[in-house]
Order: structure tokens, then sequence, then C-alpha cells
């Protein structure tokens, strides 16, 4: 009984191991500050920041809740990557249509970290979020949303569907480390967004996991409570 209780144990912590070792969030050491008085948009290219954080100034916003702010960067159908968002924020970045960001970090959220502006498929590959009053990541037109390799600590929700709205949205969590959410990982309010979650780790999180998701639109699989 006792080979058969070890033999458990082991297997079980090989998966949670299994889970961690999968999880390969980058850095991005900062290397230069810059203060944004106009937001930088990004149409049809690729913005390589090098690891310069972006702050900004009064005119973009303070980074509180105030829904009249201006966004630091504004991505059309393009790619942002290694860049670092320092406080203030601002209203973070807005996206519109098909859209990568690569090694993105907000060192302290402000508004929102990230919203869906229009309609899309906006992937979230590697970077950090801490610090998110109310939620880090708003989607606020039908989309396919992926996040995966990213840290998030310190929030009400991790991705919420703009309230009230039933467009569908794709979610997908992977490979993600989320902690310290007052209500959520996800909430929605349409009867057809789905969510999938996978290899990811989560601690702390409020009411549960997911809440606004009909019944069979929610899968999960490797996921880790820690």
């Amino acid at each position: 009984m006792r080979a058969k209780q070890l033999a458990l144990c082991m297997f079980i912590l090989s998966m949670i191991a299994g889970v961690a070792s999968a999880q390969t969030i980058p850095s991005c050491p900062v290397t230069r500050t810059v203060t944004v008085r106009a937001t930088i948009l990004v149409s049809g290219t690729t913005f390589n920041g090098n690891c310069t954080r972006y702050v900004a100034g009064p005119e973009l916003g303070d980074g509180s809740q105030s829904e009249s702010q201006k966004p630091v960067f504004k991505v059309v159908n393009g790619t942002l990557r290694n860049v670092v968002l320092g406080a203030p924020a601002a209203d973070g970045i807005h996206t519109e249509g098909n859209v990568t960001l690569t090694n993105v970090h907000w060192q302290d959220v402000g508004e929102d970290a990230l919203t869906v502006k229009k309609s899309g498929t906006v992937t979230i590959d590697g970077g950090t979020a801490f610090n998110a009053d109310d939620k880090v990541f708003q989607i606020n037109a039908a989309s396919t949303f992926t996040v995966r390799n990213f840290l998030a600590r310190n929030g009400g929700k991790f991705i919420r569907q703009n309230g009230g709205t039933t467009f569908k949205v794709s979610m997908f969590i992977d490979r993600c480390d989320i902690s310290v959410m007052g209500e959520a990982i996800a909430r929605t309010d349409s009867p057809t967004t789905t969510v999938r979650m996978t290899n990811t780790r989560y601690s702390r999180i409020g009411r549960q996991l997911f809440i606004g998701f009909r019944s069979g639109n929610v899968s999960q699989s490797g996921n880790v409570q820690y």
C-alpha cells in the first residue's frame, strides 16, 4: 500500500513539474524609458521596442479607471514585441484586426492592459501584467483571443468580455500563471463565448474560475492550482 501511495505522489509531483516546466515566460530588462505624449500607431507592420519602457504622458491619462484615457499603443493588423509599459500606462494597448503581441510587459496595468476594439485574431505570447484594478484584458468585439506563456498577478479578472454583449469570443489560455484575481480568470455575459484553459497554474482566484459561461463552453486540461 505504501509503495502504491508513494508512486501516486510521485506521479502527481511529476505532473505539477511538467506544467511548471512547460511555461516559458520571457523577461524584458528595461533598456531605456520614453514618455509617450501621443498614441503610437502600429499599422500593418512590426514594432520592436527592444525592451524600452513606455510611460504615458498626461496627454494620454494618469492610469486611473477613467474611461476618457487614450492608449499608449494602437495596433492595427500588426505586431508589437519587446515592449515594457511603465506607470502610468493610461489605457494600455488597443487592437484592431489581426494582432500579435510578443514579450510585452505591464509593470502597473492602469485602466486595462489591452482592449480589443475591433474584431480579429489576437495572440499574446509571452509577457507579464501586474496590479489591474479591474481587469487585465478587455474584449469589446467578436474575436479569437489567445494568451500563452503569460504571468498575471493582482487584478479583478484576467479576461473580461464587455458587459452585456452577446457576440462570440473564443478564448484560449495556455501555459500561463494567474494569481490573486479578485473575481475570476474569465467572465462573459454571452451564451456563445467559449474558453479553453490548458497547462496553466493558478492561485487565489476569487468567486470562481469562470463566470457567465454556458454549460459546455468551458474546457480545461493539465491545469494546477497552487
